[in-house]
């Protein structure tokens, strides 16, 4: 590292909230040294709250705060985005209008899809003032752009620091980072990179080899795994009889990027002997917006950075606590491409703070994802399906290792043909694979109703396929099929 570099990296370090905070309540302690530096700056926050002084933070004080900084997040970007300045204009209203949390619901949503038809209508500076841009993808087919300062990039650096901290990281443990390379943008070289910012020890370690991946993992005393949740499920089943994966000496893993289904959490448990935890975060909002702890009690949430709210994906209304819905995102800090009320796509639920694992007691939780809007589709007269109805029942059955579903249309009825990657007697696969799709009550009252025909399932041998991240689980070739009310 030369002179300049290690300059800078003193300087940024310098700047992070999170250098020394530790323990399991980092990502609390976090939230707080914010909440505090902005209260004494801020006569109106101190009014918000109704303190002079904040000797004790409860959960109240905390949901002022984001209403707070939502009303300044939401002024920064009508004042500094032509697209929000534009938006809010048309809709009659202003942050003077957001004075309680009910009043977020006034304000209107934003779509990913505009993002993707026209991200420099979002960017809130000169380009000269952007550190990093990267690109995600959109639905329309166009890709999603967002820009970060370099007090974004700080911020994102402090939330992934205080986050792996919460887990029980420390400076004496190894992250193995494992997320395979995308071309958009590789989140494992930005978890690397924040790690080794906030002085913490990490490695990129993206192959699909297996046998590469257990020496990384001894050769650099690996202590905790993060990465692409079905990339880390992978290696885990094709490695467990391969070898002892509870020497290794792995403390914790967190699975990124995709939903966590229960039964491979499960196997991962019983593989490494050590608690599996799912993360969540979205490249918009810089990666890191909310991880699980040890409890499994809801992810805790990087609330000094992000504010979450669930709603009816159809009606737009909020939900209560405990409701599922369709997880609502604002960015509370962001410079370069804030973004106000937006629209993730992803279906879970908004929990009360405190967690039961006595860390997290003042910040509301995210319950675990249970599945995308736009994954579902249907079968038969309408029942609906998405690729977590299939993970529990069929990843469940003994040596099946991932599974494709392509559905086409013949007459009046639906096919469903399964193509599994599984290892072992054949003839005891297709009875236990067929068992566990009977089990569902989707397919079983679509067969009923003779709307479906009988599901075909297939096999291929399990590892002899390169794997492809973020593959599509359900493949729809229907045509005209109208899936605009799913």
């Amino acid at each position: 590292m030369g002179i300049l570099t290690k300059v800078k990296v003193a300087v940024a370090r310098r700047k992070l909230n999170s250098m020394d905070i530790i323990g399991t309540d980092s990502l609390e302690k976090l939230i707080h040294s914010r909440f505090l530096a902005d209260f004494k700056k801020s006569q109106e926050l101190r009014d918000m709250v109704g303190k002079d002084s904040l000797d004790e933070i409860t959960a109240e004080d905390v949901n002022t705060y984001q209403l707070y900084k939502f009303r300044e997040s939401m002024r920064y970007a009508m004042e500094n985005s032509h697209y929000y300045k534009k938006k809010y204009e048309a809709a009659g209203i202003t942050p003077d209008d957001i004075k309680t949390m009910a009043d977020i619901s006034k304000v209107p949503f934003t779509d990913p899809d505009d993002l993707a038809e026209n991200s420099m209508a979002f960017c809130a500076v000169s380009q000269g003032k952007v550190m990093r841009a990267f690109t995600t993808s959109g639905t329309t087919g166009n890709r999603k752009r967002v820009f970060f300062t370099q007090n974004d990039v700080l911020n994102i650096v402090d939330s992934i620091a205080a986050a792996v901290k919460s887990v029980g990281m420390t400076k004496d443990d190894a992250l193995q980072v494992m997320f395979p390379a995308v071309s958009a943008w590789d989140p494992g070289l930005m978890m690397d990179s924040a790690c080794k910012l906030a002085g913490l020890n990490s490695l990129v370690s993206s192959t699909a080899d297996v046998d590469e991946q257990i020496k990384n993992m001894k050769d650099n005393k690996t202590t905790y795994l993060i990465g692409l949740t079905s990339f880390i499920y992978r290696i885990t089943m094709l490695a467990k009889d391969k070898y002892d994966l509870r020497s290794i000496g792995v403390k914790t893993i967190i699975c990124s990027a995709e939903p966590l289904p229960e039964i491979m959490r499960k196997q991962m448990i019983e593989a490494w002997g050590c608690p599996v935890l799912a993360q969540y975060g979205m490249t918009e909002m810089g990666l890191a917006t909310a991880i699980e702890c040890a409890a499994y009690d809801g992810m805790h949430t990087s609330g000094a950075y992000f504010f979450v709210e669930a709603v009816d994906p159809v009606t737009g209304e909020s939900k209560g606590y405990g409701e599922s819905g369709e997880l609502i995102w604002t960015s509370l800090v962001m410079e370069g491409t804030p973004l106000i009320r937006y629209r993730s796509r992803d279906i879970s639920q908004i929990l009360p703070a405190p967690c039961n694992c006595g860390c997290f007691s003042t910040v509301r939780r995210v319950a675990k994802i249970q599945g995308r809007l736009d994954a579902q589709t249907k079968i038969g007269y309408g029942q609906k399906i998405f690729p977590a109805l299939f993970d529990e029942v069929l990843l469940a059955v003994p040596g099946v290792l991932s599974y494709k579903l392509t559905l086409t249309h013949e007459g009046y009825k639906d096919k469903l043909n399964f193509v599994l990657e599984y290892k072992g007697d054949e003839e005891e696969g297709h009875r236990q694979v067929e068992a566990a799709l009977m089990s569902l009550d989707e397919i079983k009252d679509a067969l009923d109703n003779d709307l479906i025909e009988i599901p075909e399932v297939s096999f291929i041998e399990a590892g002899s396929i390169e794997f492809v991240p973020k593959s599509k689980a359900i493949v729809d070739l229907r045509e005209n099929y109208d899936v605009s009310s799913t």
